[in-house]
């Protein structure tokens, strides 16, 4: 049976992102009027050409500011992306199911022992689950992140029956139920 799923999650802006998009903005905003203000009063107008410039790569680094996670699962894969300002795509982590050691929700006590740990939540600190997976080249990995009751049920059915046995997390009701094998 194949199993495919998607999910886009937006990570929430927090104060202290709040705070550098500001201070940017205040930065670009001042060195643009000081570009301007010395274009007017030189005549070149380079300076000009430059404050416009610096005004493109304000908005550039603004817009790149914003975050969004795709998880994806294909069959045996649980695929970690991270898509930044909406126009660029990163892989965070590919996990295969069939080496997953645990799944559960993240209560701040797990992965202690872990090599590595890949965060993919949605910046809120509710609703997060943890995978804990051996990864062919970070070792033993934890990958956090938020999924919605779709997202969970497709982990659950593709999870080896050891670890579907001992997690605590149950099938969402609006999920397909798991099929034994």
């Amino acid at each position: 049976m194949d199993i495919f799923g998607e999910q886009l999650i937006r990570r929430e802006v927090s104060g202290i992102d709040w705070a550098k998009r500001i201070g940017l903005t205040v930065a670009g905003l001042t060195l643009s009027s000081v570009s301007m203000f010395f274009a007017l009063a030189t005549g070149l107008s380079i300076l000009l050409f430059l404050a416009v410039g610096i005004l493109f790569g304000l908005v550039w680094l603004l817009m790149g500011m914003n975050y969004e996670y795709e998880y994806i699962i294909t069959n045996e894969d649980f695929d970690f992306d991270k898509i930044t300002g909406k126009r660029k795509r990163n892989r965070l982590i590919t996990i295969k199911f069939n080496t997953v050691e645990e799944f559960d929700k993240y209560d701040g006590t797990q992965g202690s022992d872990v090599a590595a740990t890949v965060v993919a939540t949605d910046n809120t600190g509710e609703g997060i689950y943890y995978i804990i997976a051996k990864h062919k080249t970070h070792g033993r990995t934890m990958v956090l992140f938020t999924p919605n009751d779709k997202m969970i049920g497709l982990t659950l059915q593709a999870l080896p029956r050891k670890v579907r046995s001992e997690t605590k997390v149950k099938m969402p009701e609006n999920s397909a139920p798991v099929e034994e094998e």
